[in-house]
């Protein structure tokens, strides 16, 4: 994809925030509402942010920042475009969208950010942000209660997975959480990000199984609840206040676990 075209899908700046988007208007009145004779099959976890805490992963992740701060930012701005509904559209309309494709539309519009070559941006966007930054997640630890709450789930015969914008199975393994997960999926690979369906869509395949046998747990409102609903799937939030439109606000894991398993 040549930088013109990328420029034209996505825009030359930060997208308006599509009100439609905003979890705080979410019809109340279709949220999911479940009984303990709905029983879930399936409990899938976003992965940063809401498996460990953000600082962590700051602390260790500072030096790669600071030392391609230009390129972090002009990343950060690229993923948020690329998330807007009208990029999403763009890319579902053509007909091609993979994995591959949204990493070379990252590039190019990184790259016409910077004035740098498509190349040079492709790999410094692979060797900073993709394997240095995943390395920095030996020594960071789960929240306090999860590792137990995921052995109760399993326990009692639910399936668990991941499903994050980033690849997730090098962070999982530096964690000690490999063995954690039947399955651990990044939304790349479907060619969109969160908030699209696609994502969700992917997930439901790769578990065989509804959208509505799976709670998805996640920590973004706008990204995480907003996908998972669009995709027809309950939701559980990782917060200390309630979230509206969330079937679960949580942050006592066991909470979690006790909804998850019809105990409400």
């Amino acid at each position: 994809m040549d930088n013109r075209r990328a420029a034209a899908v996505v825009g030359s700046g930060c997208p308006r925030r599509d009100r439609r988007d905003d979890p705080a208007r979410l019809d109340r009145s279709r949220a999911f509402r479940y009984t303990a004779t709905m029983a879930f099959k399936a409990v899938a976890f976003d992965v940063d942010g809401t498996l460990y805490p953000s600082a962590a992963l700051y602390v260790r992740a500072w030096p790669i920042a600071l030392r391609h701060i230009k390129l972090a930012q002009a990343f950060n701005k690229t993923r948020r475009a690329v998330r807007s509904a009208a990029t999403t559209e763009a890319c579902r309309s053509s007909g091609a969208a993979c994995g591959a494709e949204l990493r070379r539309l990252q590039a190019a519009v990184t790259a016409e950010r910077l004035g740098w070559s498509v190349e040079h941006t492709a790999a410094l966007i692979d060797e900073a942000l993709y394997v240095r930054l995943a390395e920095c997640f030996a020594g960071i630890r789960p929240y306090r209660g999860l590792v137990e709450a995921l052995r109760r789930l399993r326990a009692e015969g639910l399936r668990t997975a991941v499903l994050s914008d980033f690849p997730p199975r090098r962070k999982l393994e530096l964690m000690k959480m490999g063995d954690s997960f039947e399955i651990a999926l990044c939304s790349e690979d479907s060619g969109f990000l969160k908030p699209a369906p696609e994502p969700f869509a992917m997930l439901c395949s790769a578990l065989n199984l509804k959208a509505a046998e799976i709670l998805y747990v996640g920590n973004s409102a706008r990204y995480d609840l907003v996908g998972a609903k669009a995709a027809g799937m309950p939701v559980a939030m990782l917060s200390r206040r309630p979230i509206a439109g969330a079937d679960i606000s949580f942050s006592d894991w066991q909470k979690l676990v006790d909804f998850a398993l019809g105990r409400r």
